[in-house]
């Protein structure tokens, strides 16, 4: 059977996990008669499952040790005798939670690279063209809880108005509160996006296209704040934290 176009899309979120409810009832029963859309599901397991088990090795100590020397300027100062005022990553998450959440960064940037070669061409199936290996124009975040594994995958595409979030470890939110998303642009600065409702699966109305709102964001975070408000910038410390992808092809720049 032929391979419809937005199928290998749905192969892969269906293997991610961000397929869910009826959408996600319907595929599987379109598997046992579809042996082209299996063979893309079977692709995808292929490229992304053996990705997320290699995660689970502990970096050496030497590893760790270099990767404090650049994140942890408080740290070092301490053991000097000095005083520095502490970075973003101390502020919002704390000392002790370092080596746990550099291996949930760590996950999003191995998924940020991995997806890179997907939309290059550099994994594909056998029978694959550049265009059935790509997803279509989206926004992706791969956050982390406090620590450091997989607490939320985000997306949305370029130019929608819908966010689909999956919450892969809950976190307590509490009466009267709810969680919010904000975007973090490279200079470090907070943008407010919208509160998100809790749940395994949710979809959210974006103010905004996803484009306007995501474009300068290098990473996105999510803190736990009031039902209703909408603060001008977090008042909690971030539950989940990670880099914000975004998943389409650069045009080479015109010579």
């Amino acid at each position: 059977m032929k391979l419809e176009p937005h199928h290998d899309a749905l192969a892969a979120a269906y293997v991610l996990g961000t397929l869910q409810g009826p959408a996600r009832s319907r595929l599987e029963r379109l598997l046992l008669q579809d042996a082209a859309l299996q063979a893309r599901v079977d692709f995808w397991q292929q490229a992304l499952v053996p990705m997320a088990a290699s995660l689970s090795a502990e970096p050496s100590a030497a590893v760790w040790r270099a990767i404090a020397a650049r994140v942890l300027p408080l740290s070092q100062a301490a053991a000097q005798g000095g005083a520095v005022q502490p970075g973003w990553f101390e502020r919002w998450f704390g000392v002790r939670s370092f080596a746990s959440m550099a291996a949930g960064l760590m996950l999003g940037v191995t998924l940020s690279v991995t997806f890179g070669w997907m939309r290059s061409g550099w994994i594909a199936g056998p029978d694959a063209t550049l265009s059935e290996t790509q997803l279509p124009e989206s926004y992706v975040g791969v956050l982390a809880a406090a620590n450091g594994k997989p607490g939320l995958i985000v997306s949305s595409r370029r130019h929608g108005t819908v966010m689909d979030v999956k919450q892969v470890q809950p976190v307590a939110v509490g009466p009267g509160r709810t969680l919010f998303l904000w975007a973090i642009d490279a200079d470090g600065s907070t943008r407010a996006i919208g509160a998100v409702p809790s749940g395994p699966f949710v979809q959210v109305k974006l103010p905004a296209p996803s484009e306007q709102l995501f474009a300068k964001a290098t990473e996105l975070a999510v803190s736990i704040e009031a039902v209703g408000a909408t603060p001008a910038a977090p008042t909690q410390a971030f539950a989940y934290r990670g880099l914000c992808g975004k998943l389409w092809r650069v045009p080479a720049p015109k010579k």
